[in-house]
């Protein structure tokens, strides 16, 4: 009889055999979903950066190899953001991206398909007259980071897109290494990180599934006759059975959760199927790997079967784990050190990374020690029958004690890291600095030549349509002091002007004419100059020697600490450059003003203070998404991986149980042993992993640059995961109340 039959004899004639096969063949089905799923999002994260590479390509080696003239600018309709790329082919048939017909010609127009649906939709003055030419064609997937994104190319001439700053390039194509967003890219691999992990948890978990009454059969074996060879070939063949049978359902389940993840949104918009295909060299690795790890993590618990087969079939007790198992978590701690040092230097994340998967491993070492430092604490100084009977458990055998709260303890440190990054990168962004303008303005950058013009057609075409909508026009720069030190933001506006467009508190106007500053802000003493600046040179205007200030009502340090300079302050006939033109809309005509504006500045960046909150909102709630989706993952996985290491520690120790029971010990005594076993080490170890969350998740910050902000959630992931491993060993209960003295001899 070979090792195959053998196996397939044990699980006929064994039902605890053929259940452990069982619970293996799911638990390993759910991690390899799970693996297959979360691999597949840094690639994901790769192709979204190249769709949208060719938007920006890099400026050209030379004139003479410039063959367009690109600008990039973004557009909004009905809160959704588009995406404007004009270009001037400066050569004929001019480089042009996959996804793209060809670079559009002066009175060409490409858009995006959900871009075309919506300027069909929509009346003409509110987006179809914002691309003035014909529309040629739509762009193909590969030019569009998401199903339904706004993009559109309009081409114009070379005379009349080198007036609004475009830059030349050698086409519209990559002409560089395409970088997803480094802050995004590294929270991907964070988080694939410290789920995987608690994936492989839950697989050595349902492997190790009465692990010690099969430790006891093969020692049985052993003392029978069996060389280790056929006691190592049997193990194989049971262990193969489940887990290769757990991966191909693995492997198959995985385009399902790949396929619910492309309705999951993320920076604006879905995600293309094709995307989050995982490589094929990716599937064959988790195909491979995955049963070649659990089976060989299953033969490396052979070696007392091997070696010392009398022993194992007695249960003698093992060796206590050494204090030395912290020095791996000091080494994996001082890589992290040195990988965010090297993260922060020069962008490389791969040593940061691998710490990281350490610092999570190092759990499952370390936490066998400190299970049975508690075990001898409590043993030592409570006597209390069912905290006796858990503390010498704990002490006795730590390795099997802990394994029922290893899968919680990753769950706590993922917890406590995401309540730690999360808050900081909101702070972050509740920090970003707005633009001055109030809502319902929209403003959008013009030359000093352009902007009366400008202005004056703006104003007709509003007049034309019956719109009375107010149009004003300021200049832009910054206020330098004598040593040429940038002092602060500055805008040439009058005081009533600006309490009609901006949301800063600006207070009482009138008085003379001056400058008007923050609440408790203060100018340099010496002589000022304004410097407004564009992209075809800066200019510096003297301000009078000793200009009269103003104190705002309230601050502007969310504006940049921006200050006004009445424009009476600008001596008579100094050239200014970098004007924004301003126009006040309202919800009815927000469209259409919007459409008339970039008709008399085509090629300009409209910007408005609800596209900088939108935004800010949209990154709020993608990081809120994800970090719910994976709390929700690694508290499930926790949970599972605990209620499986639970009920396999029942069925191992039904023959010590059953004896207990004939010696007249309460089944309730023995569920409370169990409890307290699941309590005591689950109390110590949710405290270390919450604690090593919130320094790692700190130590992360710095390379994001966010400020750290912690808040009493911080305690949830230790209550429940706490909470989550006692309720875990109290399902135990069925199995519990099913050993009868009977079961002793049974054994």
């Amino acid at each position: 009889m070979n090792p195959f039959q053998l196996a397939l004899r044990v699980f006929r004639a064994d039902k605890r055999s053929l259940v452990s096969a069982v619970c293996t063949l799911f638990g390993v089905a759910i991690a390899v979903t799970l693996v297959s799923w979360l691999a597949a999002v840094p690639g994901a994260l790769d192709a979204r950066a190249a769709h949208e590479a060719w938007r920006s390509p890099g400026p050209a080696d030379s004139v003479e190899a410039a063959t367009v003239l690109v600008k990039n600018s973004e557009d909004r309709v009905r809160d959704k953001t588009i995406v404007r790329v004009d270009v001037a082919a400066l050569t004929p048939n001019a480089p042009a991206a996959p996804g793209l017909l060809r670079v559009p010609q002066p009175g060409e127009v490409l858009l995006s398909p959900a871009l075309a649906a919506l300027a069909r939709d929509l009346p003409a003055d509110h987006l179809a007259k914002r691309f003035q030419g014909k529309v040629i064609g739509e762009l193909g997937d590969q030019a569009l980071v998401h199903p339904g994104e706004l993009v559109a190319v309009v081409g114009h001439s070379q005379q009349t897109l080198s007036e609004y700053d475009a830059y030349p390039a050698a086409g519209l194509v990559p002409t560089r290494e395409p970088q997803p967003e480094f802050i995004l890219l590294l929270l991907s691999q964070v988080g694939l990180v410290v789920l995987v992990v608690p994936s492989l948890v839950l697989i050595a978990s349902s492997a190790r599934l009465t692990a010690a009454r099969r430790e006891r059969r093969l020692a049985a074996l052993r003392l029978a006759g069996a060389t280790p060879a056929q006691v190592v070939a049997i193990t194989v063949a049971e262990i193969a059975i489940a887990t290769v049978l757990g991966t191909l359902l693995g492997l198959l389940l995985g385009p399902l959760a790949r396929g619910l993840t492309t309705q999951l949104p993320w920076n604006g918009g879905t995600w293309f199927a094709a995307d989050l295909e995982p490589s094929w060299l990716l599937s064959l690795g988790i195909a491979v790997g995955t049963p070649l790890l659990v089976v060989g993590a299953a033969v490396f618990g052979l070696r007392r079967v091997l070696t010392q087969p009398l022993g194992a079939a007695q249960q003698h007790g093992r060796k206590a784990p050494s204090a030395w198992r912290l020095l791996i978590l000091v080494g994996a701690g001082v890589a992290f050190a040195g990988g965010i040092s090297i993260a922060s230097s020069t962008g490389g994340t791969s040593v940061l990374i691998g710490a990281l998967a350490a610092i999570a491993l190092a759990a499952s070492v370390v936490g066998p020690w400190m299970t049975s430092v508690v075990g001898r604490i409590f043993t030592k100084f409570w006597r209390r029958p069912s905290t006796l009977l858990a503390g010498r458990r704990l002490r006795d055998d730590p390795k099997a004690a802990y394994r029922a709260a290893s899968g919680v303890v990753l769950a706590v440190f993922t917890g406590c890291l995401a309540l730690t990054v999360l808050p900081s990168l909101e702070s972050k962004v509740d920090q970003r600095v707005w633009g001055p303008w109030k809502e319902g303005v929209l403003y959008t950058t013009v030359s000093a030549e352009e902007a009366p013009t400008a202005a004056e057609r703006l104003r007709a075409e509003l007049a034309k349509r019956g719109v009375n909508s107010p149009v004003g026009v300021a200049a832009q720069g910054n206020l330098r002091d004598s040593a040429d030190n940038h002092v602060g933001r500055a805008i040439v506006l009058g005081c009533a002007d600006a309490a009609r467009l901006m949301w800063l508190e600006i207070g009482q106007c009138g008085g003379q004419p001056g400058v008007r500053i923050g609440k408790g802000a203060k100018l340099p003493p010496g002589p000022l100059q304004f410097a407004s600046y564009s992209s075809k040179g800066e200019s510096r205007t003297p301000l009078p020697a000793r200009p009269v200030v103003h104190q705002m009502a309230g601050s502007t340090d969310k504006a940049d600490r921006i200050m006004l300079i009445d424009p009476e302050v600008i001596p008579s006939g100094a050239q200014l450059n970098g004007y924004t033109l301003t126009v006040q809309t309202s919800p009815a005509n927000a469209e259409l003003v919007r459409t008339l504006l970039i008709e008399q500045v085509p090629g300009g960046r409209v910007g408005s203070l609800e596209a900088q909150q939108g935004r800010d909102g949209m990154q709020v709630a993608d990081m809120r998404r994800i970090a719910m989706i994976g709390l929700i993952i690694a508290g499930l996985l926790g949970g599972i991986s605990a209620a499986i290491t639970a009920a396999g520690a029942v069925v191992d120790r039904r023959r010590t149980l059953a004896a207990l029971i004939a010696a007249g010990t309460p089944v309730r005594v023995l569920a409370r042993a169990l409890r307290t076993e699941a309590a005591l080490p689950s109390l110590v170890a949710t405290l270390g992993a919450g604690i090593a969350g919130l320094v790692v998740g700190a130590g992360l910050m710095t390379i994001a640059g966010a400020p750290l902000t912690l808040n009493l959630w911080l305690v949830t992931p230790l209550v429940v995961g706490f909470g989550v491993a006692v309720v875990a060993a109290s399902a135990c209960g069925p199995l519990l109340r099913r050993i009868s003295p009977q079961a002793y001899a049974e054994e």
